[in-house]
């Protein structure tokens, strides 16, 4: 059943659009200021295995030398800036998706690492960190009496 013929339908879409473009999305986590300056979280998935934490973060169309990873105690800090792809010769836009601008992601590690032996790498749109686990040192303590 039809609630609502298809213009009605292309509105409410168009009116949707504008709105996360105004305020942000509920489902995506970004903010669109009144201003224009847009700030948005990339996605990124995080995984443990036995020795270390792996942060893969989805960053296409984004220069590695734009990004800046930060480690901080417990807090991992992903930021950084994505260009628009297209400006030049486009008159008008139909649909847009795609993030663009500043961005920051933060966010709590579960487990203590090594930051020292941190390291990333970038492929096919895909930032990878490799966190080591820190080593957990155990030690016996005497009761006094």
């Amino acid at each position: 059943m039809k609630w609502f013929d298809d213009e009605i339908e292309k509105e409410f879409e168009r009116m949707r659009q504008r709105m996360e473009r105004m305020f942000g999305s509920p489902s995506r986590p970004g903010v669109t200021t009144l201003c224009g300056d847009v700030s948005w979280r990339p996605s990124l998935d995080l995984y443990e295995t036995s020795d270390e934490l792996i942060v893969l973060v989805d960053l296409a169309g984004i220069q590695p030398k734009d990004v800046e990873v930060v480690v901080e105690g417990e807090a991992v800090r992903i930021s950084g800036n994505r260009c628009r792809a297209l400006e030049e010769n486009v008159t008008r836009v139909h649909h847009m998706e795609i993030d663009f601008g500043p961005f920051s992601h933060s966010f709590r590690l579960p487990v203590m690492i090594d930051p020292e032996k941190a390291n990333s790498t970038y492929r096919d749109g895909f930032l990878v960190i490799n966190l080591p686990k820190k080593a957990r040192v155990s030690a016996s303590i005497s009761i006094q009496s």
